[in-house]
């Protein structure tokens, strides 16, 4: 029998309301488990960033259960409207916020967190996307600090980030999830499974929603992630295709059909990939000086050791120009700093030994013209274990290879077009990415 709430330590309460997504709350489930959980006693409360959700056990502690479902939610949906991975913003305090008043238009939690009505003072600012909101917040404070400059000793007006929790919970009240009702959480949680009192917990929810306490920590590590992105976005898109929205109301839904990035940039991809695959040797030399002791000490010189092969499918099913675009990727990883690729070439069998390339080519001339079999490329990485990197370019028309038992090469599954992409991405998840080439790529 699973330990009761109250008795359990922060990580067993976060997975034991995570595990009661699966079946009723799909799409919040989908997000949650893309990233790795992990505990940070240096933060005030829980935040997202570079796939993981970091979070102070203590804060998590603090929350009755009802309250901690929504918080956890409540960053589920902050992580499917991709804040963190690509909407970032030059004022964290304001993006903190924005992010804050676009997921609570979408969820409307009763957390102490505002409604764009109570901010704004005006319901045509219901149901906007991140960008408006960050953009109004923006002006308005832009037009706020002449007027404090020009009368210091007047009391201030009320700003949206001072005004939201005060008005936030009444109005909040009137709409409960569709989950649970007022009354539910005080009967379920707040005498039995409450660590704290009240008072001390709802100060902490207090901090949780107010920018100016944790607007620069929480939003701190959000940067640009295409591929963390795309693999939300394919969330998204399945969850609209079967029908799982779990509880997903219909202003959310829209939101997060609109966030959709539109395609996934290979380029980015193929930044990602180098970046995970670079190696380098640390060579000494006279030439240099050691930054510590000057000449008296040979300083270092780093090299470029990157090993990458990269496969070409040339079954029938591969046309000329699809090779010429193939080939042409060749070039990006050249200049992102690889020095050398190895180029093979493959039907039902490898076919000839490597090339070697040090300088982009738009095509070699190649044989073959078969059928496509994988099989033979992870042979060839499990015979051949100092390569850093694969990159397999295909149509995709072939079975599921076995894993290499060579973990140490890191491959990525590069296909012609999204038709190929989305037949075949999931099947080959466990064995590497995957992106696919748009028809306009050069």
């Amino acid at each position: 029998m699973s330990r009761s709430f109250a008795k359990s330590t922060s990580r067993e309460r976060i997975t034991q309301v995570v595990e009661g997504w699966f079946l009723t709350e799909p799409l919040l489930f989908a997000a949650w488990t893309m990233h790795d959980v992990v505990e940070h006693v240096g933060i005030a409360t829980i935040r997202v960033g570079h796939g993981r959700i970091e979070f102070n056990p203590d804060f998590i502690r603090s929350l009755r259960r009802d309250q901690l479902r929504s918080v956890l939610g409540f960053e589920a949906m902050r992580i499917l409207l991709g804040h963190p991975y690509g909407r970032q913003q030059p004022r964290a305090e304001l993006s903190y916020q924005a992010s804050n008043l676009s997921v609570q238009e979408c969820l409307r939690t009763k957390l102490p967190i505002p409604r764009a009505r109570e901010v704004f003072g005006d319901e045509r600012y219901d149901d906007q996307y991140f960008e408006f909101y960050y953009r109004e917040l923006a002006e308005r404070a832009n037009e706020d600090e002449p007027a404090e400059e020009e009368s210091p000793d007047d009391e201030p007006e009320q700003s949206p980030c001072d005004a939201a929790p005060e008005s936030g919970d009444d109005q909040q009240q009137s709409q409960p999830p569709e989950d649970q009702t007022p009354d539910e959480s005080r009967d379920d949680d707040s005498q039995v499974d409450q660590p704290i009192p009240q008072q001390s917990a709802a100060s902490t929810l207090e901090s949780y929603s107010d920018p100016d306490q944790v607007g620069m920590e929480n939003t701190g590590q959000w940067d640009n992630d295409d591929l963390q992105r795309d693999e939300i976005n394919a969330a998204v898109r399945e969850a609209a295709e079967t029908d799982g929205w779990g509880t997903v109301g219909g202003a959310a839904k829209e939101q997060l059909l609109a966030t959709l990035h539109p395609k996934l940039d290979y380029r980015g991809v193929l930044r990602n990939f180098r970046q995970s695959v670079l190696s380098v040797r640390r060579r000494l030399t006279r030439m240099k000086p050691s930054r510590r002791y000057g000449f008296a000490q040979m300083g270092s010189r780093y090299d470029f050791t990157t090993k990458l092969l990269f496969a070409v499918d040339v079954s029938g099913s591969m046309g000329h120009r699809d090779l010429r675009l193939g080939f042409s990727v060749i070039s990006h990883f050249f200049r992102y700093g690889v020095e050398s690729i190895d180029v093979i070439w493959f039907d039902e069998d490898i076919r000839g030994e490597p090339v070697t390339l040090r300088r982009a080519r738009s095509s070699v001339e190649v044989t073959g013209r078969g059928g496509t079999n994988f099989a033979p490329v992870m042979e060839f990485i499990d015979q051949n274990r100092d390569y850093d990197g694969l990159v397999v370019f295909t149509d995709g028309y072939a079975p599921v290879p076995s894993k290499p038992k060579n973990t140490r090469t890191r491959i990525l599954w590069l296909f012609k077009d999204e038709a190929t992409y989305r037949q075949m991405n999931q099947a080959l998840r466990p064995l590497g990415r995957s992106a696919f080439l748009k028809e306009s790529a050069r």
